[in-house]
């Protein structure tokens, strides 16, 4: 349960009190790839709670009021680790780092038990999130991990890329969300920047209200 923490978060990152925002962002990052439990065989529960442990002090200090307050009463009310992902100024950080993973060909899966209760009746899985960067939407095709997490409440974006012929004529695609085939279909002469809405499809992948958008981008046509 997330409660009350008296925890020096400046020594879990091990920064200065006085550390700028960069400095907290630089130690942040090279401290998750220290605990990476690809990077800790045989340590991965202890790697694990070192993980959180580090996602929980950023949230907090990552964050330029919540580390006014942290500073100011020298506790940090409610926090966990999945905090990193509600604020835009933690957020990007994040994102920048699982690019870090990518790039060392670290995997993502144990990111699901770390943050699976923040996740949870969310559909969102980093099991879905491959190497290559990107939650798989159909065959083949790949949405970046902003358009899947960034997504206001009610309304969920992806982007979708065609092959010339196929924005020319229209065709069908798949989309799989929280385990769920929604089939899409795309009407002819559809160009870059395009959007097609699948109305209240969030009804049926996530059982709430709200629609899908789906931004086109057309591949350019290559010289034969």
């Amino acid at each position: 349960m997330r409660g009350q923490t008296t925890k020096d978060y400046y020594q879990v990152l091990g920064v200065a009190r006085g550390a700028t925002d960069d400095d907290i962002k630089k130690a942040y990052r090279k401290l998750a790839m220290q605990y990476h439990p690809d990077r800790n065989p045989c340590k991965e529960s202890w790697a694990n709670e070192k993980f959180k442990e580090i996602n929980e002090a950023f949230s907090v200090l990552g964050d330029p009021e919540k580390r006014k307050r942290y500073d100011q009463f020298g506790t940090a009310e409610g926090i966990g680790p999945g905090d990193v992902f509600t604020s835009p100024f933690t957020r990007g950080t994040f994102e920048d780092l699982i690019r870090d993973f990518g790039g060392a060909g670290l995997g993502f899966d144990f990111l699901d038990e770390i943050f699976g209760d923040f996740f949870q009746g969310r559909g969102m899985s980093f099991r879905r999130f491959g190497r290559a960067g990107g939650f798989r939407t159909g065959p083949g095709d790949r949405v970046g991990f902003e358009q899947e997490f960034r997504q206001a409440p009610e309304t969920v974006k992806y982007e979708l890329t065609l092959a010339p012929e196929e924005a020319r004529q229209g065709t069908k695609k798949v989309l799989r969300r929280s385990g769920r085939r929604l089939e899409v279909k795309i009407p002819p002469a559809v160009k870059t920047g395009s959007t097609v809405k699948l109305p209240n499809a969030l009804q049926v992948t996530d059982g709430r209200a709200g629609d899908i958008l789906i931004r086109i981008r057309v591949k350019e046509e290559t010289a034969s």
